[in-house]
This record gives structure tokens, C-alpha cells and sequence, in this order.
């Protein structure tokens, strides 16, 4: 007997499956939008790493974040350290790279350029917005796990198959190079761990999308002009177990 379908195409399971993975993504998107507090910092620490997502995770970068966040919060974390880090990687430019698409598929790692307006195109036909792009950018890391996750909860097949594409066209063209730069500088073992099981996860989450939808991964290629990479210079903080990608 086949599964039986829920009114928006999917099996039961299916649902289940994607709204835990919208969950997923919730939890990345409020470690990567402001620092953790002492609030959440006791909150984690009250259950493993790996017990923090639905969708599981394996492989060396995954197994090696979890371990760099459980030692981090097993060392007795102080918030201000966690604070000061934040700042450096996602508010002031001080590590030399930035969480938004612009910045690293434009040739001069320009923000706020055509990736942003096209990553607006996307939430209006949903209907959706982000908030003043002066403060934060409509192709910043935040906003865009936001909109994937929007699409997962939505539940209908055309919106599954649209939250993979824009993985495919946007999130997964530049996120790679963030969180492997985002590993290798900073300078608390909890982002740099923060990092490697964010890429983990959305890999895991885009193939999730393509086994449930039948629809095959289609990642838009790197602008020729643009290289692989940002600037190079004042590396900080480089994690036990370098990223395999």
C-alpha cells in the first residue's frame, strides 16, 4: 500500500520530514543573527550538539564542529569572548569577509550589488520582504536561511522545489566560501564549529529537498571574473580538523 499523500502533495512523513529541516534552519538562522547570550548559551548546553537538529549529519567537518562547540561550552564559555567574536565576523568587516552574497560574487567584494536585488525578486513573488537593506542586506546569510525555511513551512510541492533552486542559484553559490572562511578566523572555538555544521546542514537539507521533490541539484556556477575566494589576509582562528570542501 502506498503512503498516503496530504492534501499539499507530500506524504505525512515527507511533511514531517521538511518541517523538522524548516526547524533546522530556524535554529542556524539565531546562532548567525546576533551573539549568543548567556540565556542560550545555558540553553544548548543542556542537550549534544548532534541532538540540536532534526536532520542528522555525518562526515569529518560535521563530527569535527560538534566537537569544537562541546569542548567550547564544556570550558566554561564566557559570553563577552562569544560577543566580541560575533562582531568581528558578522557586523564590522574586522576578519576580512562578510555573510552576504554580494560580497562574494561580485569582483570587487562589493555589497549590496546585483546578487541583492535578485535575491529580492525571490521573496517578493512570495509575497515577502526583509528588513531596512541599509541595516541588513536582502542577500545576507540571515535573511536567505529565513526564506528557505518560509518555503519548507509552506508545504506545497512548487515551493519545495523553489526553496532548492534558490539553495541551487543563491544560498549554496557563496555560503561554502563563508563558512569556510568563518572556520578558519574566528577566534572562539564556537563559531568556528558554528560553521562547519551550518554547511553540513544545508547540504544535508538540499538533498532532503531533491529526494522529496524528484527534482535534480542544479548549483549555478561562479561568475568567471569572480574568484574562488575573498581576501586572504588576517586568518585567525584555524579549527582541529580542517573543512573537507
Amino acid at each position: 500500500m502506498a503512503p498516503a499523500q496530504s492534501e499539499l502533495g507530500f506524504t505525512a512523513e515527507e511533511m514531517a520530514v521538511l518541517a523538522g529541516a524548516a526547524a533546522d534552519i530556524d535554529l542556524l538562522c539565531r546562532l548567525h543573527d546576533r551573539e549568543a547570550d548567556a540565556d542560550l548559551i545555558a540553553a544548548l548546553s543542556q542537550a549534544p550538539v548532534r541532538d540540536w537538529f532534526a536532520l542528522q549529519t555525518e562526515g569529518e567537518d560535521s563530527a569535527a564542529g560538534r566537537n569544537l562547540i562541546e569542548s567550547w561550552l564544556h570550558d566554561s564559555p564566557e559570553a563577552d569572548a562569544l560577543a566580541a567574536d560575533f562582531a568581528d565576523l558578522y557586523l564590522t568587516f574586522a576578519k576580512r569577509i562578510a555573510p552576504n552574497e554580494s560580497y562574494w560574487l561580485t569582483e570587487d567584494h562589493l555589497e549590496r550589488q546585483e546578487p541583492m536585488f535578485s535575491v529580492r525578486s525571490w521573496y517578493a513573488h512570495y509575497g515577502l520582504k526583509a528588513g531596512d537593506w541599509r541595516k541588513r542586506a536582502d542577500d545576507h546569510l540571515v535573511h536567505q536561511l529565513e526564506f528557505v525555511a518560509t518555503l519548507l513551512r509552506d508545504g506545497r510541492p512548487h515551493a519545495v522545489r523553489d526553496a532548492g533552486r534558490f539553495l541551487d542559484q543563491h544560498l549554496l553559490t557563496w555560503s561554502r566560501d563563508w563558512f569556510a572562511g568563518q572556520a578558519q578566523r574566528s577566534d572562539t572555538a564556537f563559531y568556528a564549529g558554528l560553521a562547519l555544521i551550518s554547511a553540513a546542514q544545508m547540504e544535508a537539507i538540499r538533498a532532503l529537498i531533491e529526494t522529496v521533490t524528484g527534482e535534480p541539484r542544479a548549483v549555478r556556477a561562479r561568475p568567471a571574473e569572480v574568484p574562488a575566494t575573498g581576501p586572504q589576509e588576517n586568518c585567525g582562528y584555524v579549527p582541529g580538523a580542517a573543512p573537507s570542501w
